[in-house]
Order: structure tokens, then sequence, then C-alpha cells
């Protein structure tokens, strides 16, 4: 595994144990988690829809519905930064 896989994959786990603590530490956690889930599926098929055009495309199955929904939009970025990464040569 090379030093960039290995940095991306601790800043991701990183910004999960923050964003945990974050919905946690809120008195709205529900609502809060709501909110940003339906951003989060709404950018992943926004990404998916406009993506054809410039040849990006994110899967959709159970892991990316899952960090979208858990991150929001970070979450997706983050999706697009692996995509860019960690599969590109």
């Amino acid at each position: 595994m090379t030093f960039a896989k290995i940095f991306l994959i601790s800043i991701f786990l990183i910004y999960f144990i923050i964003i945990i603590y974050a919905y946690i530490k809120t008195k709205k956690f529900f609502s809060t988690f709501i909110i940003i889930a339906l951003q989060g599926i709404c950018a992943l098929f926004a990404v998916n829809l406009l993506g054809q055009y410039i040849s990006v495309h994110i899967p959709l199955n159970g892991l990316t519905i899952g960090i979208s929904s858990l991150g929001g939009i970070p979450g997706i970025i983050m999706i697009l930064l692996c995509d860019v990464f960690m599969y590109w040569n």
C-alpha cells in the first residue's frame, strides 16, 4: 500500500469519527441526520447525472449510499477523491 492510500484512508477515518461525534453532540440528532442524508443522496445522484458529460461515475451500492448518507456532500467529495487517487494509474 502506498503512502498516498494510507494517508487518504487515515484522513477519511478521522473525518468519520468527527462526523459521528458531531451527530452525538447535536441536540437534534435525527433531524440533522435526515437533512445530511438527503443532501448526500441528492449529491450522489447529481454527480452521476452530470458526471456522464465529464466521464465521472460513482456506482450505486450499499457502501457509496452509506457514505453519502453519513457524510453528506463531504462524503461524496471523499468518494470522488478515492476514485481519482486510488484507481487512476
